[in-house]
């Protein structure tokens, strides 16, 4: 298994993953077949040149990937963070080192951005089917929680 930076050719495979992503998730707007692959793939394109990303790659094919993309605070534009955008690995990959590797990897490269000044902080999210995983024992510190009413 191989963890690499994400890139264009990586696009429709990445935007599989996304597929499947939301189809795990209990948003039922999320779970239809018409997405916008253009748009999706403008999004990736952001994720590759304005964020950081990361695939992990067994053989020719992507079996997760962690994506970012650095965001101006609304409050205050002229502030960049970098938010971490959606974080998966495909079940059969779950019960391997691959989602702590594009963690590792991700964090690392977010905290080289940090610490040369071009953001001022990067977030990772968790989610109601997220695993139990400790971020606060891994550095971050928790900042908000969303609910939601409708779909």
């Amino acid at each position: 298994m191989k963890i690499r930076r994400l890139e264009r050719s990586d696009y429709n495979q990445v935007s599989e993953l996304m597929t499947e992503f939301a189809k795990q998730s209990n948003l039922k707007s999320l779970i239809k077949e018409d997405y916008d692959y253009e748009h999706v793939h403008q999004v990736l394109l952001r994720c590759e040149k304005a964020g950081i990303s990361f695939v992990g790659q067994d053989n020719d094919t992507i079996h997760g990937c962690i994506l970012s993309i650095a965001m101006p605070d609304l409050w205050v534009p002229k502030t960049l963070f970098l938010r971490e955008i959606a974080w998966y690995v495909r079940p059969e990959y779950r019960h391997t080192t691959l989602g702590a590797r594009l963690f590792a990897s991700y964090k690392e490269a977010a905290k080289s951005v940090l610490e040369s000044g071009r953001i001022m902080g990067f977030t990772i999210s968790k989610l109601h089917n997220s695993p139990d995983f400790d971020y606060e024992r891994r550095g971050f510190k928790f900042i908000e929680a969303t609910y939601l009413i409708g779909e």
